[in-house]
């Protein structure tokens, strides 16, 4: 806005509204200047800086899109692994050394990538499933000998 003319009386309050109005322009004027780097502070304090190298072992999270037409479904298994890094693309792709059932492609990137670190973190709570594919059967098995044996009395 302009600056309020000398040369012409005006009221008061028409003064006071227009003087007001300049502050709060001037005052919106500082807080864009302001915002930017105040959400990039927000924005790098919750950015998770991971890299692997060559060799290592990674969870690997598989997204709606890496599934076939027709095989997704929402009990699917989202993190598949621990799998093992073939090549650093940069610092930010990945080529990893997928099951051979796994018919997706073989790079990800960093945010779909998890550090694996041993047997103790095959306990998280999400869907897991290991690279061997028919790994779980014997379990399976007694599952269904117990249910087979108490059908009747419960």
């Amino acid at each position: 806005m302009l600056p309020v003319p000398s040369k012409t009386r005006w009221h008061d309050k028409a003064e006071d509204f227009v003087s007001g109005l300049q502050e709060i322009h001037q005052s919106v004027k500082d807080n864009c200047v302001r915002s930017p780097t105040s959400t990039n502070n927000m924005r790098d304090r919750k950015k998770r800086h991971v890299e692997f190298e060559v060799g290592d072992f990674v969870w690997a999270v598989l997204t709606k899109d890496r599934f076939s037409v027709g095989d997704y479904n929402k009990l699917s298994v989202r993190k598949i692994g621990p799998v093992e890094v073939l090549e650093k693309i940069n610092p930010n792709a990945y080529r990893l050394k997928l099951p051979s059932h796994i018919r997706t492609a073989d790079v990800f990137n960093v945010k779909h990538l998890v550090p694996y670190y041993g047997d103790t973190s095959d306990d998280d709570n999400s869907r897991a499933n290991s690279v061997h594919h028919r790994e779980n059967d014997e379990v399976q098995e007694l599952a269904c000998k117990f249910l087979e044996k108490y059908d009747g009395k419960i």
